[in-house]
């Protein structure tokens, strides 16, 4: 019997099946079929090949043959129907190239909850041009390709097919036509096809078989009817040869037409009718499964010799293709495992559903949660399956797999599909991709559904739901651009006292990715259409919750701090700052939330340039660079942000040659990205980082592309803050060409927008320069009618490049009116008074019997309601203002 941890050992990697890229081995009835290995050599002098024919033609032995001869590095994969999601798609192929690439498959999937399939095809495809130009050679194999019924993972294959190097070849096995354009591949000589016609075995063929499967060769007569009635088909030639190896080989082969009908007639003649009723029954119970080791079947079939019916099927060759090269996993050959479900269903259909029933216990039992589901789907255990899809999905919903979850829910019924916690995936499936219609009417039904929870002795359960259905309204919000709603929703919930308590497993609480770059959902930066305003206000109220409810600890407060770092840094209270991305960086370091840890880092490092100490931020920057390597997350867009971010602060400090090799390997997978999506992604940090390295560098025209490119997309897309960096930068570029009417314009623009966002900090990091032209338009703007006194006083300050000017200097945020005094809580008074006595923050957490990170946070927001940038700052106004006096 197979002990079970040797079994599970291979099958799984990072969410990777490790069976399904194993590269099939020979049966014992193989033959090599040189006709057949000329024509697919042919492979390495073309782009594609296909091999398309029904079931049984030998497709998948064929290549892999052909691959283990000609000793061609290859990476495969054998695709079922689960595949169908894209992001799934793309993994599995990344995952077979780095495989072939002896890449170390955990280390470079990089699950870290922010990846999208066009990133992954770009990813992937930029790492073969890489190999190409070393010379290396890769033969990628997608077999069973048919079972793809997605038209975007056609689109996406076919598009970044075009882009591939010479030395990368792809080939696509499958039952049917390939549904992707072949035509320009076959005219330009690109394709290699090989079909039906090419496969059937000859008459030389047939015979070379029938004596390596019989001892002896066939004589005239068998011949003839072998080469009549098999037509050369592969799977027919093994069965007629398994029939006479029984002894019961009349030479009467019956003919076939092709219809399933006469195939299962045929197969239950000549061999399953001379086989033991045990070993058909084994056979057709077993067949349920599309992955068979001893301990499983034991379980399933109730049949403790399992292992050893396995290994006779496997002598008689009765069609089990082994999965790993330990052989403990198999799986039936395609034509023959249909063959023998619909016996299955003939037969024993009362005791198919009890078979997927223990095949799901047993998966579940041992961790591969996304067969169980199946089966139990498959058993009409809608149930229990939808009772595993919520307790796991914050794992699919985690790593984006959101279309193989929506295909789970579709299959519910109505009833079950309607209940909360399945609408709720739903709801989050939905945001998660965008679509906020969809949402709107999830919630409708979401609130429906809780007032009948309300009615009914629930308890804890309705409690759950009622506070993930707000958080998700919230979320909705701030998608749909309802920034008002959004921010009332947060400060009601900050004003509630009947919260559930830490626990009550809300989805968020379980590592949800917020910040994953292509839907975030409360981003500081470019979150809120990039409206500082309406982020500031948004995150403060976020952060008023989670100091009145104790909740400093968790993941969602890792993202409400780096969003107020990023927010306190545009609006240049540096020291603030610094304090909220330490505390962020900590949290996310805690949590694994990389959304949150990376802009951290990359707020600190900021900090770091602006205090002049670029080699400190560059060091800063390596040791997040090899944290995330250490994670598994160096494959992550945040990892490319951090790496672009380096190679700016080692462009400043005079090192060409680094920018100059990262901008050509940018351009490349930039093209690669266009050509991977036909979607309008957002601008984001490297995007920018990218267009001032090739300024640095010299290349002025692609940078203006590229500037003009984000300007379009952030104007398209509302995103203000975008637009005033692409403003900046277009500014700088028509400066080099001496444009001077045309940059003043441009810098202008950035001014009012900088002005109604309280921006400080971009014109202060675009560079003495800017701040010199700025500091000429002062006297033009202050005498002209067209700007705002408020724009006139910020472009002042930013003329006098007031370096530690913050806009509390500029514009007295609304909330002050009331007086610093009234402004401040009970207890940040009593921290005032203590930070006045000299006390430190571990003493003041001693004296209040708090912990130190919640005195930061109370430091934080005092700080902030004095319009101060840190502990001297803010006592000289709080002494200034008789503040201490009055406290």
């Amino acid at each position: 019997m197979t002990d079970y941890n040797k079994a599970e050992e291979p099958h799984r990697a990072e969410g990777l099946l490790r069976t399904k890229l194993y590269l099939p081995d020979s049966t014992p009835s193989h033959i090599t079929r040189s006709r057949l290995y000329e024509q697919l050599a042919r492979s390495m002098d073309t782009r594609l090949t296909t091999v398309v024919a029904p079931p049984g033609f030998g497709k998948s032995t064929l290549v892999s043959g052909w691959i283990r001869q000609a000793g061609l590095r290859s990476g495969w994969v054998s695709l079922d129907a689960k595949d169908n999601d894209p992001l799934r798609f793309w993994r599995y192929l990344r995952g077979s190239a780095l495989q072939a690439l002896h890449v170390n498959l955990c280390g470079e999937t990089g699950l870290g909850g922010f990846e999208s399939a066009e990133r992954i095809s770009a990813q992937l495809l930029h790492t073969l041009i890489e190999i190409s130009d070393q010379g290396e050679s890769l033969m990628l194999v997608l077999d069973d390709y048919h079972v793809i019924a997605t038209e975007a993972i056609h689109e996406s294959l076919y598009d970044w097919l075009g882009k591939l190097p010479s030395t990368i070849h792809l080939a696509l096995i499958s039952r049917h036509e390939i549904p992707i354009p072949l035509g320009a591949l076959r005219a330009n000589g690109r394709l290699n096809e090989l079909s039906l016609t090419d496969l059937r075995f000859t008459d030389e063929e047939i015979d070379s078989f029938w004596l390596k499967q019989t001892g002896a060769p066939p004589d005239g007569k068998t011949l003839r009817h072998l080469v009549r009635n098999t037509e050369g088909w592969a799977a027919m030639l093994q069965l007629s040869a398994l029939s006479h190896s029984a002894g019961q080989y009349s030479g009467a082969i019956k003919p076939l037409t092709g219809r399933n009908r006469h195939v299962a007639d045929y197969l239950m003649e000549e061999v399953f009718r001379h086989m033991d009723e045990e070993t058909k029954r084994f056979m057709f119970r077993s067949s349920i499964l599309d992955r068979l080791c001893p301990s499983l079947c034991s379980e399933v079939l109730n049949e403790p010799d399992a292992g050893d019916r396995i290994q006779e099927l496997v002598r008689r060759g009765l069609f089990l293709i082994p999965l790993d090269d330990e052989r403990e996993w198999y799986r039936y050959h395609h034509l023959f495992a249909d063959f023998l479900r619909v016996k299955l269903q003939d037969a024993e259909q009362a005791e198919t559903a009890l078979l997927h029933s223990r095949a799901a216990a047993w998966y579940e039992r041992h961790g591969f949660l996304e067969e169980a589901i199946e089966h139990a789907l498959s058993a009409g255990e809608e149930r229990r399956a939808a009772t595993w899809v919520q307790r796991h999905a914050h794992v699919w919903l985690k790593d984006r797999e959101t279309a193989m979850l929506r295909r789970w829910l579709e299959r519910l019924s109505s009833h079950t599909a309607n209940e909360p916690g399945n609408l709720l995936l739903l709801l989050w499936i939905d945001l998660m991709e965008g679509r906020t219609e969809m949402a709107e009417m999830l919630l409708r039904k979401l609130d429906t559904a809780l007032e009948r929870m309300k009615a009914e002795p629930q308890g804890s359960e309705f409690l759950r739901m009622r506070e993930e259905v707000r958080i998700l309204e919230n979320f909705h919000s701030v998608m749909s651009g309802n920034f008002d709603r959004a921010l009332a929703l947060i400060q009601e919930y900050g004003e509630r006292e009947d919260l559930p308590g830490p626990e009550t497993p809300l989805l968020l609480s379980l590592g949800l990715e917020l910040n994953e770059g292509t839907v975030p959902f409360i981003r500081g930066k470019f979150g809120f259409n990039g409206r500082i305003d309406y982020a500031e206000s948004y995150h403060r109220a976020y952060g008023e919750f989670i100091e009145k409810n104790g909740m400093h600890e968790s993941t969602f407060t890792s993202y409400q701090q780096t969003a107020m770092a990023e927010i306190c840094y545009l609006n240049n209270k540096l020291p603030l700052a610094r304090s909220y991305a330490e505390e962020g960086l900590r949290l996310g370091k805690k949590f694994g939330t990389v959304g949150s840890y990376v802009p951290s880092v990359l707020v600190l490092s900021n900090i770091l340039i602006a205090d002049r100490r670029n080699q400190e931020s560059i060091d800063f920057i390596e040791e997040a660079m090899r944290h995330l390597r250490n994670q598994h997350q160096h494959t992550s867009g945040w990892y490319r942000i951090l790496a672009a971010s380096m190679v700016w602060h080692q462009l400043q400090i005079g090192d060409l040659i680094t920018a100059r090799e990262w901008a050509d390997e940018r351009k490349q997978r930039t093209a690669a990205e266009r050509t991977a999506s036909k979607s309008v992604l957002f601008p984001n940090d490297e995007d920018f980082i990218y267009i001032r390295i090739l300024m640095g560098i010299g290349e002025w025209e692609e940078a203006c592309e590229r500037a003009l490119h984000a300007r379009t997309i952030a104007e398209t897309r509302g995103n203000r803050l975008s637009e005033l960096q692409a403003l900046l930068l277009l500014s700088e570029i028509y400066a080099n060409r001496n444009d001077s009417v045309e940059s003043g314009r441009l810098l202008l623009a950035a001014v009012r927008i900088g002005c109604r966002q309280g921006c400080i900090r971009p014109f202060l990091d675009a560079g003495p320069a800017v701040m010199e032209r700025l500091g000429k338009y002062e006297a033009t703007v202050s005498h002209s009618s067209m700007w705002s006194e408020k724009e006139r006083v910020f472009i002042q300050m930013l003329g006098h490049r007031s370096e530690n000017a913050a806009i509390g200097d500029v514009q007295a945020d609304a909330r002050s009116s009331r007086g610093p005094l009234d402004a401040l809580t009970a207890r940040e008074r009593e921290v005032l008074i203590l930070m006045a006595q000299g006390l430190s923050n571990k003493a003041i957490a001693a004296e209040l019997v708090l912990t130190e990170g919640t005195v930061k946070l109370h430091l934080h927001r005092v700080y902030s309601k004095l319009q101060a940038q840190g502990r001297v700052q803010a006592l000289r106004i709080a002494e200034n203002s008789g503040l201490l006096g009055k406290l």
